[in-house]
């Protein structure tokens, strides 16, 4: 076998497993949207009940608090409180049509090309502002208590029984999607084995592939334990604080860059940097990068 026709037969190799990493990342990005909506409707039936009924993990939102939102005086609290309270009502309509969908259909992959492309309403955009905005007022409501101020429940626009239809609707969905993952796991779990098993590839190159072959059995057990996807190999998330200030305000957190490579880099040094880079960096993206 020539060399050319060893760097062809890997580029399928690579291609076939850029593939599967494409559907496994919409699975991932389809349930951490579900994963987003159980956590806002959730905080919306926190907020209907009374302050003094509100379950212990809604009261552990008080340690992720600033300072000085906790050092606010109450009057500032409650205007704070009433002000996410009406966003939240504003926003909760589109959020169920959101947690309706089926997300085993077209319905989902709509969902996740209108929050990947440049359309002005993306849905996975919103969903992160609602969850924060939610959890946010729920924690005001914590703030409130620890100050010996009880709350009513809010007047929620929709029915409990309806918010508690969708969550059971979202575990369904959920549970689906993990199914996916770890099918789609395992296969790419597979592949790579086999590429380990050609001895045409060097062995700087099969070192990276063991490494890739371990992550994907830690990504197995995580799924077996019922983990976040977001803890699976090459996917990047940065923790949320809860916080207000003058207004609500969504912190952008940037992701450092893939390390540019040399315009000579050869075939197994741009695998190898694929293979670590994160999903978000396409085959392409690695082969086409050069220096100026």
């Amino acid at each position: 076998m020539t060399v050319d026709t060893n760097s062809d037969a890997m580029q399928a190799d690579i291609s076939s497993l850029e593939s599967k990493r494409q559907i496994l990342q919409r699975i991932v990005e389809i349930t951490k949207a579900i994963e987003t909506m159980q956590d806002s409707l959730n905080a919306m039936l926190v907020l209907g009940v009374d302050s003094k009924e509100m379950p212990e993990d809604a009261l552990n939102l008080y340690s992720s608090l600033s300072d000085s939102l906790r050092n606010l005086p109450v009057s500032r609290i409650k205007q704070y409180f009433n002000n996410l309270e009406l966003i939240l009502k504003g926003q909760l309509e589109k959020i169920l049509s959101y947690s309706g969908l089926d997300y085993s259909s077209a319905e989902g992959i709509e969902f996740i090309s209108l929050s990947s492309g440049d359309s002005e309403e993306n849905p996975c955009a919103l969903l992160d502002e609602f969850k924060r905005t939610a959890q946010t007022a729920v924690s005001l409501r914590v703030l409130l208590r620890k100050r010996g101020v009880t709350t009513p429940g809010s007047p929620i626009p929709v029915a409990p029984s309806l918010l508690k239809q969708q969550l059971q609707h979202l575990d369904r969905q959920e549970r689906q999607q993990r199914a996916k993952a770890k099918e789609k796991v395992v296969e790419m779990q597979d592949d790579v084995k086999m590429m380990l098993e050609n001895p045409d590839y060097p062995d700087a190159m099969k070192q990276v592939l063991k490494g890739v072959v371990d992550n994907l059995q830690r990504d197995i057990g995580l799924l077996d334990r019922g983990a976040s996807l977001s803890k699976l190999s090459f996917v990047m998330e940065s923790d949320e604080i809860l916080g207000v200030e003058e207004e609500i305000e969504i912190e952008e957190i940037e992701i450092g860059a893939v390390e540019e490579a040399p315009a000579d880099m050869g075939f197994s040094a741009a695998a190898s940097r694929w293979l670590n880079s994160p999903w978000d960096v396409s085959w392409d993206e690695i082969t086409n990068d050069k220096k100026p």
